[in-house]
């Protein structure tokens, strides 16, 4: 798939639509995750400090008393992160009692993290504590004593939080390469998806390939439903591109007749009559009928151009013209070389071909002296300023003809090409050739070259579209 492709837009569309959607997934599952295991962590530091409370208040409730041991091991290792400590707020000469954890320390909490607060006064918050351990930590205030003299202690328990981060990096990782199989998946369905939602496009392509091969003339198959109306309109723009390429057709041969008859009667007035405004009249007569030619042929050349499907064998033309030349020209006996491939093709008219190809190797004959060549081969894309889309080799039809005549000049080649320009008036002619020639080429869109020739004389590149 080409990134400007509709398989590549659906494809990447589809796809970061999906990652964009996991990711969020991701994101809100893990957030739940790690508030429902941070929920579960806090349940068992209230538990620790719900027995705390009671084991330091069990024999009065004017101070705390140092509180049994609780909690089990983790509080009476050193260093472990789990600790309890009650602390003295109004009093500072009142001790402060605290786990064997956490050894000769007191807690310091002025670096309190994400505080919050719940109803029954208990404070949630984390702390970061030596070598950057962060804990988790539950606080509640209590006040004893009597009403004339109350006394506010701190009742702390903390854990060490690392236990949430690593439950909460194992299960992270546990949905990444979930996820990671779940993106795999619905990535090679989206490939399989666009693949087979766009198959019926394959195969109309395929189809107009046989329409413009000429081996159809109508798009055929069963699309769906999607399809369908394209596949119509594409048919109705077929019969319709018949319908007025043959109406102008008939336009033109209407016309050359119309005005065949006219020129004849002028042209049958003034034969035979010598004075001046005669021989005017039979000048401008024959100039008519010139150009009224010259544009009836543009006119007709235009109609068969506009076909769709037309391809045309090349070889057996080739040597049809081989035949009729050495005919023509057996006194002169040329020597001609013809290399034409028996598969080539030409994606145009039969008749375009045979005047193209006529009129240049005639002009060939005409100046050789003794050889001719002329040479057929599939070449690359159209080198024609017209042709924008490079397409594949077999998509242009090369053809050179060379002889070994005086050949042109530079200006002599610009010139030639004009239409009625003849620039020896001995030989038979009417100076159209050429341009009948580059006015074909133009209108196939292809590129037509002048140049001298190794032989010495004249050398004519013709580039064409071939057919399939």
């Amino acid at each position: 798939m080409t990134f400007n492709s509709l398989g590549a837009r659906l494809f990447l569309t589809s796809t970061i639509i999906a990652l964009i959607v996991l990711l969020l997934t991701a994101w809100q599952l893990i957030s739940q995750y790690q508030s429902r295991i941070e929920y579960n962590f806090d349940e068992r530091l209230k538990a620790n400090l719900s027995l705390l409370i009671e084991s330091s208040l069990q024999e009065n409730f004017e101070v705390p008393k140092q509180p049994k041991q609780f909690g089990g091991f983790a509080f009476t290792l050193l260093n472990s992160g789990w600790y309890w400590q009650i602390q003295p707020l109004d009093n500072p000469s009142l001790s402060t009692f605290t786990s064997v954890s956490l050894g000769e320390e007191v807690l310091s909490l002025t670096n309190k993290q994400e505080v919050s607060e719940e109803q029954d006064g208990t404070s949630k918050f984390y702390v970061n504590h030596q070598n950057d351990r962060r804990l988790r930590v539950i606080e509640r205030l209590i006040t004893l004593g009597s009403n004339e003299k109350p006394q506010t202690f701190a009742y702390i328990v903390t854990g060490d939080s690392s236990e949430i981060e690593d439950d909460v990096i194992d299960f992270a990782s546990m949905l990444g390469l979930s996820f990671l199989i779940l993106g795999s998946g619905l990535i090679l369905a989206t490939i399989l998806q666009v693949k087979v939602g766009l198959q019926p496009l394959k195969v109309v392509e395929q189809g107009l390939a046989q329409v413009r091969a000429g081996k159809t003339d109508r798009l055929e198959g069963q699309f769906p439903s999607e399809i369908e109306p394209l596949q119509t309109e594409i048919n109705n723009l077929i019969k319709s591109n018949m319908t007025i390429i043959e109406r102008a057709r008939t336009h033109v041969g209407n016309l050359a007749h119309a005005l065949k008859t006219p020129l004849s009667v002028i042209n049958n007035e003034v034969d035979g009559k010598n004075d001046g405004f005669a021989r005017k009249i039979g000048e401008q007569a024959s100039l008519m009928q010139t150009q009224i030619h010259h544009h009836l042929d543009r006119a007709r050349m235009a109609a068969r151009v506009g076909i769709v499907g037309n391809v045309t064998e090349i070889h057996p033309i080739m040597k049809s013209l081989e035949r009729a030349l050495g005919k023509i020209y057996q006194e002169k006996h040329i020597s001609f070389e013809l290399k034409c491939p028996e598969t080539a093709k030409f994606a145009g008219e039969q008749q375009d071909f045979e005047e193209m190809i006529g009129n240049l190797l005639d002009n060939a004959f005409k100046w050789a002296n003794n050889e001719v060549s002329c040479i057929v081969e599939y070449k690359g894309y159209l080198s024609s300023k017209s042709m924008t889309n490079k397409s594949k080799a077999e998509n242009l039809l090369q053809v050179v003809i060379e002889d070994d005549g005086p050949g042109l000049s530079t200006e002599e080649q610009k010139q030639v090409r004009e239409r009625g320009r003849r620039l020896d008036e001995t030989v038979p002619g009417s100076g159209l050739g050429l341009a009948i020639v580059t006015d074909l080429v133009d209108l196939y869109g292809g590129s037509f070259e002048l140049g001298s020739s190794q032989m010495g004389g004249l050398k004519v590149k013709l580039q064409l579209p071939a057919g399939t």
